[in-house]
């Protein structure tokens, strides 16, 4: 006794003094770490794997059914491969006994049996056995003397790299003679199709479905945008270029009110715009598109306008569009547009002044027609709703007292910015 409690001892001290050591040891605690992360990984590679090759067993019972009429099915063994544990067990039964339930055409139904998964002790003249009740051939013989009834056993096993599923079903008897087998395999290199348990297909089907997808659009679609631009102010925000009474001022052309007439600097209002027209992918791929829109522009009392635009973009977020996450477009572009009204006094190189002002105020509604460039970025989302923004140069007015600039880019002022929903029909 004394002898093993100085062994124990000694065993807490080497304990106690290669801990700090090994824990000191940052490249040791790297690779520890580096383990465990690529163990994490293939569990999990493994566990989605082994789904997969669930749901081709229960797909191929949808398709082929093993009964003709809903059968009660005992689960009498699920294995997995050594060193998993048996977490990853309790999830491929929890999976299976899912897909049976929510795939009632394939005919098989979990039945529970507490005697086959009990240990049952069975004493005789050769000796005493202790097994599963599924193992005992006395309590075989008692449930198969009932009727037909049937367990399935399913073994999932890890060879190289290949997982491969071993799917059996047999009689409760005795002799468990079977009736059905089936062995699937798939390589742990190719990704899991993650299908939708009430809805299992093929590979083959799924890839038709893909294609179908990507192909039901065709080339045109009707894009319907909603969007607003707004034009910056000039710089300094200046109302007035001279005094603004100047009530001895000999030179002031309005000496009732004292009010100088030389010039107000003010931006257009925001103009709000909806448009349609068509959208052309140049492929299937979608990684190029081009779009001719028109658009219109009302408020009342204030403005109205017209447009026609054409754009051309490019896709930024891989090769082709996707179905399952937002696309990211880069585009440029150009515009003409007219508007009139109140309120587009502003489209016009020279500051306003009191003429112009007393114009407006007497109904004489200014007009203007202009072009734009622009360049942007469009989000998507499975091309039927995307949010975009973008910014614009407009040439007629490079100059203008009524313009500013939200930034400069080659020497070029971008006076307008944008945004826009759009919605594909």
């Amino acid at each position: 006794m004394n002898a093993l409690r100085r062994v124990f001892a000694m065993a807490l001290a080497v304990a106690f003094a290669s801990g700090p050591a090994l824990a000191a040891d940052p490249l040791e605690a790297a690779q520890l770490a580096e383990l465990d992360r690529v163990r994490t990984q293939v569990a999990g590679q493994v566990q989605l794997t082994a789904y997969d090759l669930l749901d081709e067993l229960v797909l191929g019972w949808i398709q082929e059914p093993v009964f003709t009429t809903p059968t009660p099915v005992v689960l009498a063994g699920l294995t997995v491969p050594v060193g998993l544990g048996t977490g990853l067990q309790a999830l491929l039964e929890n999976h299976l006994g899912g897909l049976l339930t929510q795939n009632p055409g394939c005919n098989v139904q979990l039945s529970h049996c507490p005697s086959c998964t009990a240990v049952v002790v069975h004493s005789g003249p050769e000796g005493t056995v202790v097994s599963r009740g599924i193992d005992s051939p006395a309590l075989l013989q008692e449930l198969g003397s009932g009727g037909r009834k049937y367990a399935l056993f399913v073994d999932v096993e890890a060879e190289g790299t290949w997982l491969v599923l071993r799917a059996r079903m047999t009689e409760l008897n005795p002799d468990l003679p079977i009736v059905w087998s089936r062995t699937l395999s798939h390589a742990s290199s190719v990704p899991a199709m993650l299908r939708q348990p009430d809805d299992l297909k093929t590979v083959a089907e799924a890839r038709q479905d893909y294609l179908a997808a990507l192909e039901s659009r065709g080339p045109l679609a009707v894009p319907v945008r909603i969007g607003v631009r707004a034009f910056a102010a000039p710089d300094g925000n200046t109302l007035f270029e001279t005094d603004t009474f100047d009530t001895y001022d000999t030179t002031d052309t309005d000496t009732d009110t004292g009010l100088d007439t030389g010039g107000i600097g003010i931006a257009p209002p925001p103009f709000y715009w909806v448009q349609s027209g068509i959208e052309l992918g140049m492929s299937d791929a979608r990684a190029w598109i081009s779009s001719f829109v028109l658009g219109y522009s009302v408020i009342p009392q204030a403005y109205q306008g017209l447009m026609g635009e054409v754009r051309f973009a490019r896709l930024l977020t891989g090769n082709y569009r996707s179905l399952t996450r937002p696309d990211l477009y880069a585009f440029g572009g150009a515009a003409v547009m007219t508007v009139w009204g109140p309120a587009t006094g502003s489209f016009t190189n020279n500051a306003l002044n009191t003429d112009d002002i007393l114009n407006q105020l007497e109904g004489d509604d200014p007009r203007a027609v202009f072009g734009t460039f622009q360049a942007g970025l469009d989000l998507r989302v499975g091309n039927r709703m995307g949010m975009s923004a973008f910014f614009e140069f407009l040439p007629s007015f490079r100059d203008s007292d009524n313009f500013g600039a939200y930034l400069s880019v080659f020497g070029l002022g971008i006076q307008s910015f944008g945004t826009e929903v759009t919605f594909w029909l």
